[in-house]
């Protein structure tokens, strides 16, 4: 069925560029993603002297926009805003004794719909879940992943980011 057009396909996408973070402080919150799961920090976006955003990416391509809210989403308290994976359940366990080790509060290993998963509670409340490639049964799952090692263009991209851009809107 045609729907206007010779060609009714949808144009090609490479991935989900970045996931939009409301927190109560940019900063502050920038450095916890840093110091707990190692994202670069290539931008920060200050009007009046003030941070108002801060753009992070970690090695395996995932990118965080954190960005200042008077009022995080309390509504999405509940749940999780989003989720990295994990190769499988030994590099979860890993994951939880690294959490424990910098004291960030999360939940214990538990089944996910596919997987299985913790939950990390981040700056503002904001959860995390780290979630395994791996069933339970141990069985490969159909999850987007990162990539567990980083490719060249990624790294070259990486190397781009020293020093921390900051940039002031006119």
């Amino acid at each position: 069925m045609s729907r206007g057009g010779k060609n009714n396909r949808a144009p090609l996408l490479t991935g989900v560029y970045h996931v939009t973070v409301p927190t109560s402080d940019p900063l502050a919150a920038s450095d916890w993603y840093v110091r707990v799961f190692v994202f670069a920090t290539p931008l920060i976006e200050e009007h009046e002297n003030e941070v108002m955003a801060v753009l992070l990416q970690h090695q395996c391509g995932a990118r965080l926009l954190l960005r200042r809210a008077a009022a995080p989403l309390a509504a999405l308290r509940g749940y999780p805003l989003f989720g990295l994976s994990v190769a499988n359940h030994a590099e979860l366990l890993r994951w939880v004794e690294h959490l424990t080790t910098f004291d960030v509060e999360h939940s214990a290993v538990h089944q996910a719909h596919l997987g299985w998963a913790v939950t990390v509670t981040g700056p503002d409340l904001v959860r995390i879940q780290l979630h395994t490639d791996e069933g339970p049964s141990g069985e490969d799952q159909y999850v987007l992943a990162c990539r567990t090692t980083p490719d060249e263009e990624i790294q070259s991209e990486l190397r781009q980011f020293r020093p921390i851009r900051r940039h002031r809107p006119r």
